[in-house]
Formats: structure tokens, C-alpha cells, sequence
């Protein structure tokens, strides 16, 4: 069952990468500019300040950096981000997380238009009664829609036990 969540968010990723490169122009896709890097620095500080709204229980924050209509994938399978948003508020669900760090987060230049932020994260909480995994590897795709980068999926999985 995990393989099979695997292998749909990995075609998914594949998807949406496809398509923003095939919108984009080809030849700046994957090859990095110094104007480039102020893009990746902004998207870098997004995801930054999107975990902390998360942290703070802030979802109106959390959701200005969402788009509608996007998912995530992660141990617990796919979710809509109408449903996450959800289960932030519902008490049924407790989510709580305590504290987070990002580690070693860089940037991926799929189009001018697309970007992939990776990185990754230690994290104590909670959801579901269930601690939540720590560390795993996080992966976030941004899109620029009208000037405005905007997550519209995001993945984490969970780090192999050495």
C-alpha cells in the first residue's frame, strides 16, 4: 500500500513538472540565473514562513501561500488542501505541533514558472493521536500564476531507520 502511495506521488510530481515545462520556455528550464536566485530565495522564505503559520495555528496565513484545489501525498495517503485546512481546526483531529526545523533546502528549477523546494524536517507533534514522523524529506511545488508563486502540492516521506 505504501509503494503504491509512493509511486502515485512520484507521478503526480512527474505531472505537474511536465506540464510547467512544456508552459515554460526550455531552455532557462533547469538551468539557474543570477535572477533566478531571487526567486528561489523568495520561495525558500514562503515555505519557511508557511511551517511557521502552521506552527502558530494560523491557517488564514498558512492558506495565502496555498492555491486552491492543491494536495499533498504523505504516509497517510492523499488529501485535498480543503480537507488539511479542516483538520486543522477540528478537534477530533488535535493537531499540534510543538516545533520544527528545516535543514538543507534548496531549490529545483523545473520552468520559469514552476520550482521545487526541498528539504528537510524535524518535527515534534502530533495528529490523529499519532506522533508525527521525524525526520522526513519534504517537497513542495510552486507555481507562478499571474506573477504570484502559489504551492500546489506537496510531499514528505518518511526517512529510512539506520
Amino acid at each position: 500500500m505504501m509503494l503504491k502511495r509512493s509511486v502515485w506521488a512520484a507521478a503526480l510530481v512527474v505531472a505537474f513538472a511536465g506540464s510547467a515545462i512544456a508552459q515554460g520556455d526550455k531552455k532557462m528550464a533547469g538551468k539557474p540565473t543570477a535572477a533566478m536566485g531571487g526567486v528561489n530565495e523568495t520561495l525558500m522564505h514562503h515555505e519557511q514562513t508557511m511551517l511557521e503559520s502552521l506552527q502558530k495555528g494560523d491557517v488564514e496565513a498558512f492558506k495565502k501561500w496555498i492555491a486552491p484545489g492543491s494536495w499533498s501525498v504523505d504516509e497517510g495517503g492523499y488529501m485535498t488542501i480543503d480537507d488539511f485546512v479542516k483538520s486543522l481546526t477540528d478537534s477530533k483531529t488535535a493537531f499540534k505541533w510543538e516545533s520544527f526545523k528545516t535543514s538543507d533546502m534548496k531549490v529545483v528549477d523545473v520552468a520559469p514558472t514552476a520550482k521545487i523546494v526541498t528539504y528537510k524536517l524535524d518535527q515534534r507533534g502530533s495528529f490523529n493521536g499519532q506522533p508525527f514522523p521525524s525526520p522526513v524529506y519534504a517537497s513542495t511545488v510552486w507555481v507562478n500564476h499571474g506573477g504570484t508563486w502559489h504551492a500546489v502540492f506537496h510531499q514528505e516521506s518518511t526517512a529510512a531507520k539506520r
